[in-house]
């Protein structure tokens, strides 16, 4: 008996943009935007307290979920990410090999934010849902450029 496992590559996660995204146009015009989140995790300790555990990842967008990224997320922005993983490697100016795992995003759910002084904070339980401007990349049926 041959058991297999189904090929399932998907991730969804939320988190707060570390910086503004990176953006840039290829030389066939495709654009490219580049960025990272961090996603915190609340739980508790087991002296009782309450600790927050981050984890910073890289996400990629193309085309024009790039360009709508590019335009309207900033250093802060709150957003659910819904991608897959993808594996990249290059080699380095002094000739090393580099590689990272990053989000390959096909949806970028942007988030109010609760207008605080700050302008830093989402209310996850106000009355009226947020309002939120989903993208969706289409399905990539051309080849990506790493």
């Amino acid at each position: 008996m041959d058991l297999r496992l189904p090929s399932l590559n998907k991730v969804l996660i939320s988190g707060n943009l570390t910086d503004d995204p990176r953006t840039n146009i290829l030389e066939n015009g495709t654009h490219v935007a580049n960025f990272r989140i961090a996603s915190n995790q609340r739980y508790k300790g087991r002296d009782g307290d309450w600790r927050d555990k981050t984890c910073f990842v890289d996400v990629v967008t193309w085309r024009q979920l790039a360009e709508r990224v590019a335009s309207r997320l900033h250093k802060g922005s709150p957003v659910v990410i819904e991608g897959e993983l993808q594996y990249t490697q290059w080699n380095a100016q002094d000739g090393s090999k580099r590689s990272r795992i990053e989000i390959l995003a096909r949806s970028v759910q942007m988030l109010e934010k609760q207008g605080d002084s700050s302008g830093s904070s989402y209310n996850r339980n106000q009355e009226e849902p947020p309002r939120r401007e989903t993208y969706e990349e289409p399905s990539y049926s051309d080849d990506i450029p790493f």
